[in-house]
């Protein structure tokens, strides 16, 4: 009778595991290469992961809760010690809980914040390539991008206009946020598409950084090209050390699956003073794995290849990086 229980618990364990993990999705990319850097540079050779962007790996959900309304969740994770936190094997960025409806999604826990996720969206590689507008975003301090204890909202899509805010709960700073987070902090950030051509802004609270940006972008057919201004009065929370930064970025299809990607960022500052440039190949194998190659040059005392490496990798010079990406 005893050893009958056993299997009918064991058998009942197995099921609600199942259960568990039904509609669970499992997500991520992982990159690796050689990189030369001269200059300023930290990296002079060395193989090295996490070049084009940070290797992270997903864990996400969802539920239909009826009447229009899901319930989800999403876990991601750095991995490889090249992320935002650099050393570190595994580094959180996003652990969320989600509802969402006609009434818009809201997201409760460690999230992308409204103004990053605003900067980004003009961005032809969405911050996933070295020298991209998330140079600016990291070295003004303007967003951590990924922020702690914060709810964020985003509102239903009406006409092709987008919405989205985001607001801190508690104090706290980790490797996620280029600044400490103040209960309070706050982010809008809202976008339109006129015809083809888009349009949008944004504006940030973090700590002592009050920033606010400007961009606009369009498919021309042979090209995609967006244009960015960037304004912070603190940089990385320095009290007085205020920023401007405008920059360009395209993206060119070229023969098959090759295709280029450009950025330019102007910086004149309190305590950052240069420019960034970047030019990049992308050759996709599949749509999955893809070879890519990018080099990245910053003048005065700009970052070079902030967003996928801590601190970026010291100051002016160039790097040069070539290797393979592939994501599931």
């Amino acid at each position: 009778m005893r050893k009958t229980q056993m299997a009918l618990a064991a058998v009942a364990l197995v099921a609600s595991t199942a259960a568990m993990a039904n509609g669970v999705t499992v997500s991520g990319r992982f990159d690796t290469g050689v990189q030369q850097g001269s200059g300023g540079s930290t990296a002079t050779r060395a193989m090295a992961s996490g070049l084009l962007a940070p290797n992270f790996l997903n864990f996400s959900g969802s539920e239909d809760l009826g009447n229009g309304m899901k319930a989800g969740f999403l876990v991601s994770t750095t991995f490889g010690g090249t992320g935002i936190a650099s050393g570190d094997a595994f580094t959180a960025l996003q652990q969320n809980v989600s509802l969402s409806g006609d009434f818009g999604s809201l997201k409760i826990g460690q999230q992308v914040d409204a103004f990053g996720g605003g900067v980004l969206g003009f961005d032809v590689t969405a911050g996933s390539n070295m020298g991209s507008a998330v140079t600016a975003l990291f070295m003004h301090g303007a967003s951590g991008v990924f922020h702690d204890n914060t709810i964020g909202y985003s509102a239903p899509s009406i006409g092709g206009v987008n919405l989205s805010g985001s607001y801190v709960v508690n104090n706290g700073s980790s490797a996620r946020s280029t600044a400490a987070l103040k209960q309070g902090d706050y982010s809008i950030a809202g976008a339109a598409d006129i015809g083809s051509v888009k349009l949008g802004g944004g504006y940030s609270v973090l700590n002592t950084n009050k920033s606010f940006f400007f961009g606009a972008g369009s498919d021309l057919g042979f090209a995609t090209v967006n244009v960015i201004y960037l304004n912070s009065n603190a940089v990385a929370g320095a009290a007085g050390a205020a920023a401007t930064t405008t920059g360009i970025n395209g993206k060119v299809p070229l023969v098959g699956a090759l295709a280029a990607t450009a950025g330019y960022y102007s910086t004149d500052g309190t305590t950052i003073n240069g420019t960034n440039t970047a030019v990049g190949l992308l050759y996709g194998l599949s749509k999955q794995t893809s070879l890519f190659g990018n080099y990245e040059k910053a003048t005065g005392n700009t970052k070079l290849g902030y967003g996928y490496a801590s601190g970026g990798q010291g100051t002016a010079g160039d790097i040069v990086s070539v290797g393979v990406a592939h994501s599931f």
